[in-house]
This record gives structure tokens, sequence and C-alpha cells, in this order.
């Protein structure tokens, strides 16, 4: 009788802890992994964007690692294809290819489409590798493919001309340059980076244009790049009125942001 009376305490006592087991969480979902992986991909593009690039490769590794145990095939593509995108920066081809085909095999045996991201890692290996023919094309065809998202088609469109090398239009850039600083106003502004290529080309453009606006675009760029304080491309900025200043014969100018140049050269 005892041993029965505790035997039923036992079971009681299993199901007690059962109930109790879980978190009160309507959909049971769990998000500690996936978290931990965007938080170390933010990471990575933080050091991707300020050509840190050997910290970045860590960070994506690492968003990678904690996509994996998620199973978050999509993050897992992401994060190769970044990983990918910094070998770019290191012009190491043979291992952005081993990365690229890595996405391409997940792409086969898992639900998961990434095609558009690949194409836009080849087209920046294409105009690395000197194929500008194959990297217009490539960037072309993403315009094409994203028509109603403003930020994506604005940038695949200035990246073809990039890589065309043809006459800029800059009565347009200017319109896209607006249309971008609206988005960024009214915190709209989904993508920080491309709104970084294209107000840096902009000025890039002007300056070899020996445009009338090319120091507003340039001080603009720098205002951008001052705060995300990407110092090394505030430098970039500081080389392009160098050069301008250079080109209109102003060589007090000039020497002044070369001196600003150097002051940046250094980084903490």
């Amino acid at each position: 009788m005892t041993n029965h009376f505790l035997g039923l305490c036992v079971i009681c006592f299993a199901l007690s802890q059962a109930a109790c087991s879980s978190a009160p969480e309507k959909n049971y979902s769990i998000t500690r992994y996936k978290d931990l992986a965007m938080t170390w991909m933010a990471r990575g593009d933080r050091k991707r964007q300020e050509q840190r690039l050997d910290q970045a490769v860590t960070n994506y590794k690492t968003a990678y690692k904690y996509a994996n145990l998620r199973n978050d095939v999509k993050l897992m593509g992401l994060s190769l294809l970044k990983l990918a995108a910094v070998y770019l920066d290191k012009k190491e081809f043979t291992v952005v290819e081993e990365y690229i085909q890595r996405v391409q095999t997940m792409q086969r045996f898992e639900s998961v489409d990434l095609t558009l991201s690949i194409k836009a890692i080849q087209a920046k290996k294409a105009h690395l590798v000197g194929d500008n023919l194959t990297a217009t094309a490539y960037a072309n065809e993403l315009v094409n493919r994203y028509p109603e998202d403003i930020e994506k088609s604005i940038y695949y469109r200035w990246l073809a001309v990039k890589y065309a090398a043809i006459p800029v239009d800059l009565v347009a850039l200017d319109k896209d340059v607006q249309s971008l600083q609206a988005l960024k106003r009214s915190a709209k502004l989904e993508n920080i980076e491309i709104f970084s290529f294209i107000i840096y080309q902009n000025a890039l453009w002007r300056v070899n244009n020996q445009d009338a606006h090319a120091v507003d675009a340039t001080k603009s760029a720098i205002v951008h790049f001052s705060e995300l304080e990407l110092t090394n491309r505030i430098r970039d900025c500081y080389k392009l009125l160098a050069k301008y200043y250079t080109s209109m014969g102003d060589d007090q100018s000039a020497q002044y942001f070369e001196q600003r140049i150097e002051s940046l050269t250094i980084l903490p």
C-alpha cells in the first residue's frame, strides 16, 4: 500500500513538472540562435565597410555557425555570400567561387532561392576580373528583377553604369540621390549601403567631370560617412576633394585636404 502511494506521488510529480516546463509562449518559437546570427552578420557588415576584411570573415563565419544551429538555410546562404563578397575585396577569386558553389548546392537540396544575390556577387566578380560586358549584363538583369524596389533598382541601375563605364546622366543621378535622401530622412531607407554607394559615386563622377557641384556632392558624402563613423570612406572623400582642387589649380585647397588625408591614414 505504501509503495503504491509512493508510485502515485512520483507520477503526479512528473506530470506537474511537465505541465510547468513550457514557457507561456503561444508560437513556441525560440530565436536565440537567429538573433546571434543576425548580430554577427551585422558586425561582419560593419567590418567589411571599414575594410577590416579578416575581422569581417571571422564575424560572417560566426553568423553562419549560429544560422546553421538554428537550421535557417536562408541565413546560412546569405552568410556564405557575404563571405564571398569579402573575398572579392581580397581578390581571392578561387575562394569566391567555392562559396558561390556551396550556396548553389544548398539551393539544389534546400527550399531556398538566392539566385539574385548570387548574380550580384557574380556581377562584381566579372567587373573585378575585367569582364565588364558580363558585369553590366548581370547588373541590368538585376534592375529588371526589382522594378518595384526603389532602392535596389536605383542601385543596380547605377552599378550597370559604373560597370559599363558609359557617360553619366548627372541630372538623373541627382534625382535618384534625392529619392534616397528622402527615404533616409523619413527613416524608410532599408539598406544604408545602397545609399553609401550612390552618394559616393555621385561625388566621384562629379569630381571626374569637374562638375560645378562636385564639392557640394563630396561634402554631402563626407557628412554621410561621418554619421556612420566610417573613417576609411571619409578619407576616400578627402582624396576626391584633393583631386578636384588639384585639377582646378587650387594648390592651397588641395594641400589642405592632402593633410586631412594624412591625419586619417592611421586608424585605431
